[in-house]
């Protein structure tokens, strides 16, 4: 028996939902933010350092009695921290510098002896670099600290703490050195390297 006519229209098959598009990778991975955990920085006057930092085989007895003292007071002011994402794989940076009563304390004593002035210039550098060779020892053998060119996590770490960086390769307070923890073998990765004339320089 022939099957019986219908008047309904067949049904069309149902549409597939269309696919989403796919979603526009990001440019760029945001960079983790930084951690930052203070340090005791330990730094040690030394005589003979601080001469050869100085360039200078005689002190007057005046300067040697204030020099050691002044050493001891400014440590107040000495910040130190290490940035790193917290994990053990990433060490880091180490970031240290002599607050602002420090650099107008020398600017003080700059205007009344430009000679005074300059040899406390100098027992401030050797403040930092004491401490930072303190925190990170193979920077000793070495003689400066290698300064590597910050990214956006670490300029954000610095505007934490009021500190700008300048194009120049240095930050807002006079006395202040940031490098690697620990610190790399070579000075490829050194800002300073076309213009450095340490006798370390590789």
């Amino acid at each position: 028996m022939p099957p019986k006519k219908t008047d309904a229209a067949p049904k069309a098959a149902p549409k597939a939902a269309p696919k989403a598009a796919p979603k526009a990778e990001a440019k760029g991975k945001k960079a983790p933010a930084l951690v930052a955990t203070p340090i005791a920085a330990q730094p040690e006057f030394d005589l003979f350092t601080y001469c050869e930092l100085s360039g200078e085989t005689r002190l007057e007895n005046d300067l040697l009695e204030e020099l050691e003292p002044r050493f001891d007071d400014w440590q107040r002011h000495l910040k130190a921290y290490r940035l790193s994402t917290g994990g053990e794989k990433d060490p880091g940076y180490v970031l240290l510098w002599l607050e602002k009563p420090v650099e107008d304390e020398i600017e003080g004593i700059w205007q009344d002896s430009p000679s005074a002035g300059m040899a406390f210039h100098n027992l401030a550098i050797h403040m930092v670099m004491s401490a930072v060779q303190n925190i990170v020892p193979e920077l000793a053998d070495r003689g400066c600290a290698p300064l590597p060119k910050p990214d956006k996590a670490v300029l954000a770490a610095f505007k934490k703490f009021g500190l700008e960086w300048n194009k120049e390769g240095t930050v807002s307070r006079q006395f202040a050195v940031f490098t690697n923890m620990p610190a790399l073998a070579t000075c490829g990765t050194c800002m300073l390297k076309a213009k450095c004339e340490s006798p370390a320089k590789d």
